[in-house]
């Protein structure tokens, strides 16, 4: 009985291996590249990607020259020289428009008067009847720009004092 039973458990054994070696399958190996540059698929995908990255670049190094140009520029404008020339400029301008303003409110002076500021802006002024009229054209913006001052009623005729 106990040959019988090795038998019957060696049977079972070997029909179970029979069983589980018709269910496997075996398939051939197949060399796949993982980057798409290499297997075709999503190839778009990657091109996109690098020019992408390429524009990413070239957008960085064109800020970074443009940033390099106006620092070299602030540098040159920031010179003793180009400090000086810039507020001789404001004070000679200063002094000009100080000067046309004694002359709208003056009554013994001109009554009109022009000039030309660099650039190409046409400043007009005249005066008739008690108000001013003072005009800026500017040929760079296509602009003009008129101001009307009532200088009579500006100008007082008591005493003043406070």
């Amino acid at each position: 009985m106990c040959a019988d039973t090795y038998i019957n458990i060696d049977m079972k054994r070997i029909f179970l291996l029979l069983l589980v070696v018709s269910q496997v399958q075996a398939s051939q190996l197949i060399q796949q590249f993982k980057s798409s540059a290499f297997n075709g698929n999503g190839y778009s995908n990657y091109e996109l990607s690098l020019e992408s990255m390429a524009y990413n670049r070239n957008a960085t190094n064109i800020a970074t020259a443009e940033a390099n140009a106006q620092a070299a520029a602030a540098a040159a404008s920031n010179t003793p020289a180009a400090q000086f020339m810039s507020n001789l400029q404001a004070r000679i301008f200063s002094q000009v428009a100080a000067n046309v303003t004694n002359q709208l409110f003056s009554s013994t002076g001109n009554t009109q008067g022009s000039f030309t500021l660099p650039g190409g802006a046409l400043v007009n002024w005249y005066t008739t009847g008690g108000n001013a009229t003072l005009s800026i054209y500017d040929p760079g913006t296509n602009t003009s720009t008129q101001i009307q001052i009532p200088i009579s009623s500006l100008l007082s005729t008591g005493t003043g004092g406070g």
